[in-house]
């Protein structure tokens, strides 16, 4: 495979090397077609500097490149991202770009590196959409045109409106309308919706309802439940992430506390869209109300420590 692109070459070392896979010199060298002296480059320069805690480094003993595994799912960023900011790391640094650049792109990589070394953004890495790639470009069109489709879901046939593309807690989800179930707007896991047939059919829907889910937190959202207020107290070991990346644009800080602990409101339509979120963060977030919230996750905890 002969490329002298080097976004391209940069992006297929970083998939491979996230894959656990040892790269020599000559092996780069034979599967690019390209010179030992841009391969080194291509290292040297843009790949070993991308992260400052070696995870791509040059093991001496075999002579060659390795990396720790799969560490492009555990950023926000696919290997072409990464590819594309090794590169522009690099041309802030030309003599020709501003006196500041250099400095301002290295200070905004370094603040994502230091969100993705938080456990708890890495668990919410964005999901790889390469496999369904194709999917996807379909049902964008069809939500474009107001076409109804045909696919198998989870092993069934369904005939959808198709109404809006989500992501949520880093999946991507499909927001539905089908019209055998005509009081539910549903939310489908993309990855799982195979074999779309676009049909020679076209809907109507009021977009009212779609954009509420623009509230959502997580696929539990059920667009036809009444809204449940929920208050939370959140410790000040926590309280930045919330400050960072709100739950949802209905999050409401109510009171700041001296030592910056938060009490925070939100409004959600099944408890199960914050359950998993106030279970990651225990001890250091607690309920405040309503009260059958706070006798859920007190059951949950029971059961766990029962097991």
């Amino acid at each position: 495979m002969k490329t002298n692109n080097r976004i391209e070459r940069l992006t297929t070392i970083l998939s491979l090397l996230s894959k656990g896979e040892s790269l020599s010199t000559p092996y780069l060298v034979d599967r690019f077609k390209t010179t030992k002296k841009i391969i080194q480059t291509d290292f040297k320069e843009y790949l070993l500097p991308l992260y400052q805690d070696e995870t791509i480094f040059y093991d001496y003993s075999s002579k060659t490149y390795k990396a720790k595994n799969n560490f492009i799912t555990k950023t926000l960023f696919s290997a072409n991202e990464l590819a594309v900011i090794s590169i522009l790391k690099v041309k802030s640094k030309d003599k020709y770009s501003d006196s500041d650049l250099f400095c301002k792109t290295n200070t905004l990589f370094e603040k994502f590196e230091e969100e993705l070394s938080n456990k708890v953004y890495q668990k919410s890495c964005v999901e790889n959409i390469d496999s369904f790639k194709d999917e996807i470009i379909q049902i964008k069109n069809a939500i474009e045109t107001k076409h109804i489709i045909e696919c198998n879901y989870l092993g069934k046939q369904r005939r959808l409106y198709p109404l809006k593309i989500l992501n949520l807690e880093g999946y991507w989800y499909l927001i539905v309308y089908e019209p055998k179930d005509p009081n539910k707007i549903k939310t489908f896991h993309l990855n799982s919706i195979k074999d779309i047939e676009i049909l020679h059919e076209y809907y109507e829907f009021t977009n009212e309802k779609v954009e509420q889910f623009d509230n959502a937190i997580t696929a539990y959202y059920k667009v036809q439940n009444n809204p449940i207020t929920v208050q939370l107290f959140i410790e000040k070991e926590v309280a930045r992430f919330f400050i960072r990346k709100p739950l949802s644009q209905q999050q409401r800080i109510i009171k700041t506390y001296q030592d910056s602990s938060l009490d925070l409101e939100i409004t959600i339509t099944d408890y199960m869209e914050i359950i998993p979120t106030i279970q990651r963060y225990i001890p250091y977030v607690k309920v405040i109300e309503p009260q059958e919230l706070k006798d859920k996750i007190s059951e949950n905890i029971r059961k766990y420590m029962d097991n």
